[in-house]
């Protein structure tokens, strides 16, 4: 059986995803080491992790329509230069806080065009009953960065330097980019069979509804259910290492090692979540629950174990309470990603970004949050019961507030087939 060649630009996407997320976590491993060596504390340092989503949430609504508009096959080898190449250059942020606050809004800047352009690359290439497994292919990088940056990180620290961390990150961006202008695509080729797989054919381009899009009380639910949801989970993936070191008292190799159960868990889930998510759809179960139940029941019953995390006594414990919550929690992930599908085949783009700019905008707040609370108060509990609150929040307003197709004259779907117009919420 020949290998599709759909694989091949899903295994690119991965691959994005996984440098994407190395380059977006370096500055949380590095943090423990770099906050004795700079005098930062960690009040200043949640300003410089809220830097980098500043720029990822401030350029998100454009990089969509961007996504939409353009060739995301471009965009992506313009924004993966752009975040490897401020990456690169972090290390002279030493010098002055105001410029490594500029370095991370560069970084963060770049990398705002990844998730809506390969969102849009997903929707050209795959069909619409694989969506699920295909976000969840290229979502899982996100983890499996992680996964990976835990151990090298520490490893070229202990080895070499903080800044040496960076300088392998940015190369390794490089390398993707030669890859991907060598075998990556905006669609199918006309006369491969791939073709006749897809549900979805190039349409001409079209002014982008955005006014109407931000008005749109469906797409404004998803944005506010991200922006809870996203608060909690960026303050672990931001503060995880300095907590077990700070707070766990685990030295910088055993950080590096405790460090990869709850990315690993954080894998797991959102392999899970995009099998789960596809498969219920297939059985015939509404695309509400599907899409939308899961994810929202998940990172409700996640909610807990972030809870317990932040007080039981065990450090080991706490680490296997964080594996837990991001386990149950990226369950729902990649459902998230798959709504702006089912939504509308053509604004994905657009709406994922609408989506992601909520969830970006609650990820600004809660490093600066959890920040300000231990440097005042000294006690690491508190930012992680906001960051469980955050979640069940997020849980109650996807579950209760309907997330229904959206429909614009010049961006029908109506030629396809009447199964697939089933509402997702």
């Amino acid at each position: 059986m020949s290998w599709p060649p759909r694989y091949t630009i899903l295994l690119l996407l991965f691959l994005l995803s996984l440098v994407n997320y190395i380059d977006r976590v370096n500055i949380s491993l590095t943090a423990p080491v770099m906050m004795p060596e700079l005098g930062w504390d960690t009040a200043w340092f949640g300003v410089v992790f809220s830097a980098f989503t500043c720029g990822y949430a401030v350029f998100m609504i454009p990089s969509g329509l961007l996504a939409d508009t353009r060739s995301p096959k471009m965009l992506l080898a313009i924004a993966c230069f752009g975040w490897s190449f401020f990456t690169l250059l972090t290390p002279l942020g030493q010098h002055a806080f105001s410029l490594m606050l500029a370095m991370r809004f560069l970084v963060g800047m770049f990398e705002a065009v990844s998730l809506p352009a390969a969102t849009v690359v997903n929707m050209r290439w795959v069909p619409k009953h694989e969506m699920g497994v295909a976000q969840m292919i290229s979502l899982s990088g996100i983890y499996a960065g992680q996964l990976i940056a835990y151990p090298i990180a520490t490893w070229i620290m202990e080895n070499f330097s903080w800044h040496a961390v960076f300088y392998f990150n940015a190369v390794a961006g490089f390398v993707w980019i030669a890859i991907w202008l060598l075998y990556g695509s905006d669609t199918p080729p006309r006369s491969a069979s791939e073709q006749a797989t897809i549900d979805a054919s190039p349409q001409p381009k079209v002014k982008i509804p955005l006014s109407a899009l931000l008005a749109t009380p469906a797409v404004l639910a998803l944005t506010l259910a991200y922006f809870f949801w996203a608060y909690g989970l960026s303050m672990v993936v931001a503060w995880l290492p300095t907590y077990l070191m700070k707070a766990r008292g685990f030295s910088l190799r055993e950080m590096g090692l405790v460090g990869m159960l709850p990315v690993a868990g954080g894998l797991i889930g959102v392999l899970g979540g995009g099998a789960l998510s596809d498969g219920l759809a297939k059985r015939g179960v509404s695309l509400t629950w599907a899409r939308k139940g899961v994810p929202a029941l998940m990172i409700a019953c996640s909610a807990p174990f972030l809870a317990v995390a932040a007080v039981i006594e065990s450090p080991i414990q706490a680490v296997f309470a964080f594996a837990a919550f991001q386990l149950l929690t990226t369950l729902g992930l990649v459902a998230f990603w798959s709504i702006p599908v089912e939504m509308n085949t053509r604004l994905a783009g657009s709406i994922a970004s609408i989506m992601n700019f909520g969830g970006n905008f609650g990820g600004f707040f809660s490093p600066m949050v959890a920040g300000y609370l231990v440097s005042k108060t000294g006690d690491w509990a508190l930012p992680f019961y906001t960051a469980a609150a955050g979640c069940l929040i997020g849980a109650a307003v996807l579950a209760l507030v309907p997330v229904r197709l959206v429909r614009f004259p010049a961006f029908d779907d109506s030629a396809e087939p009447p199964a697939r117009h089933a509402t997702a919420g």
